[in-house]
């Protein structure tokens, strides 16, 4: 058989015509990559030296006592995901409430560029008019230097409080007497002595006592892991007539009661379900917790649903692109030259001398 040599030109013509062509959608991609990443770098150059975020005593000192009645809102497990923000940001269009409570687990590992993300989303997209207080989850701490790999990435117990002050924190607001403690070991000797060292010198006559913490006591229910600490725990709000404690950890919401104490577990704000828990305890949540001088209530708004490409998007930038980039945002307005001028110049021959060729 005869070859055919006009056949196979146009074949390879065609070929590189298609490689132009991706090219061109390549380069025009990482263009926008850029754009986007470097909006995201200006917002993280731009978070504010006195934000709401964190444990901080300034922070205190910006709640705005008005009497009874008041409502704060109460998530956990956030883990950095698009979820929690979507509810967050519902939350914040039902009225105002006087702060915020995290309940540990912000981001999905201890890593240095993970809470920047969540620092710069919180102040620079969702920008709570309000303090949001944090207790620290074991997803936020490296406790055992094992987690992150690099040193000057990881976020030890120290790096951690440079970022939000203490991990151990109480306040009063309208004589109601808040406590947030970390169980951040097997050891919980340090956090029950901070626990009772606050319950005994600011507990007393208080209108209503409420305690957070991240992982809750073992015993809660089956299918809820926790650390063995609850009988000292327990007998500590018990003597000193604690309200209502609320812990996260476990991705779902369970309500319960023990030695005359309200016990919620509200760790549903973003983190992955887990298919092995039931049914009736496993959505995405936040509360709303209404105080009034003789009664509490609690809403809850729960998430239906939802992909959340950009905020995954958005925080891989953050993880993988910023670390590399480091204080040279310089590079990426070079990408955007760079990546841009491929682009048209690829586009450029694809349209106009790709014609000029197959008409030859």
């Amino acid at each position: 058989m005869p070859y055919n040599h006009e056949k196979s030109g146009l074949s390879i013509f065609n070929k590189r015509r298609i490689l132009w062509l991706l090219s061109s959608i390549l380069s025009l991609f990482f263009t926008g990559l850029m754009i986007v990443s470097i909006g995201w770098y200006k917002d993280s150059q731009s978070i504010p030296k006195d934000h709401l975020i964190g444990n901080r005593a300034s922070n205190i000192n910006r709640l705005k006592e008005s009497g009874f009645p008041f409502s704060f809102l109460v998530i956990g497990d956030t883990h950095g995901r698009g979820k929690a923000k979507k509810l967050i940001e519902a939350a914040l269009k039902e009225g105002t409430p006087s702060f915020m409570i995290i309940l540990g687990d912000i981001v999905r590992k201890p890593d240095i560029w993970n809470h920047r993300f969540f620092l710069t989303e919180m102040t620079m997209e969702i920008k709570p008019p309000f303090p949001v207080f944090l207790v620290p989850g074991n997803h936020d701490i490296d406790y055992t230097s094992s987690k992150i790999r690099q040193d000057e990435r990881r976020v030890t117990p120290q790096v951690y409080e440079s970022l939000y002050a203490a991990r151990n924190f109480d306040f009063i607001f309208n004589n109601c007497l808040f406590i947030i403690g970390e169980v951040g070991s097997r050891d919980h000797t340090r956090y029950l002595n901070y626990l009772r060292d606050t319950l005994s010198k600011k507990g007393k006559d208080r209108k209503y006592i409420f305690v957070f913490t991240h992982t809750p006591p073992k015993g809660l229910a089956e299918f809820i892991p926790g650390f063995g600490y609850g009988e000292g725990f327990f007998s500590l709000l018990e003597t000193y007539h604690a309200t209502a404690c609320f812990f996260g950890n476990f991705h779902g919401y369970w309500r319960g009661q023990k030695k005359g104490v309200s016990i919620i577990v509200s760790g549903g704000g973003g983190g992955r379900l887990k298919k092995s828990s039931p049914a009736w305890v496993k959505f995405h949540h936040i509360l709303k917790v209404n105080v009034d001088e003789n009664i509490l209530s609690e809403e809850m708004m729960v998430l239906k649903g939802g992909i959340f490409f950009e905020d995954a998007f958005n925080e891989w930038i953050f993880t993988g692109l910023f670390p590399i980039i480091q204080n040279r945002g310089w590079i990426l307005y070079l990408g955007v030259i760079l990546f841009s001028s491929l682009g048209l110049y690829s586009a450029f021959v694809f349209f106009f001398r790709g014609k000029g060729n197959g008409a030859n």
